[in-house]
């Protein structure tokens, strides 16, 4: 046992302090943040690389090129779009295509994934009230994480 430190299971000194108090009990999730289903994808930047080669139009939005030739790494940032465009038609199903689907960001702000009427009235037939999406990439690949989920805020 370490030098003034109390048996285990023993009251701490500084239960007053915060240090070993007890926790408040875990509340259940509200129904409105309920996951209906989830899908990671993987791409490989060298694909966007290619499709950026290309023109990139027909997949991706006039924004989100526009976006991606803005910055140092343009690849990286459309393998991560493309990524999550894959995720979220992965889910949706239905008919949707790649371009009804545009991933936008706002300023200091979290991805958006911006649905076509089309993408959204499939959402909702679903069950789901919205879609969360997650970017990330580095060297070689890009990732997506898409959640649909039930409720409204």
């Amino acid at each position: 046992r370490a030098r003034g430190l109390p048996p285990c299971g023993a009251p701490s000194r500084h239960a007053s302090s915060g240090v070993g108090a007890t926790l408040p009990p875990v509340r259940e999730r509200p129904a409105e943040d309920e996951v209906l289903a989830s899908v990671v994808e993987v791409v490989e930047i060298e694909e966007a690389e290619c499709l950026l080669a290309a023109g990139g139009e027909g997949l991706f939005s006039d924004g989100e090129l526009r976006y991606a030739r803005e910055r140092v790494d343009p690849a990286r940032r459309l393998a991560a779009r493309l990524a999550a465009k894959r995720a979220a038609l992965r889910l949706l199903g239905g008919g949707v295509v790649e371009r009804e689907i545009e991933v936008v960001r706002g300023s200091y702000g979290p991805p958006v994934l911006r649905l076509s009427r089309a993408a959204g009235e499939r959402l909702r037939a679903l069950g789901a009230s919205r879609a969360l999406v997650s970017l990330t990439h580095e060297r070689s690949h890009a990732a997506a994480l898409v959640l649909l989920l039930r409720g409204g805020r």
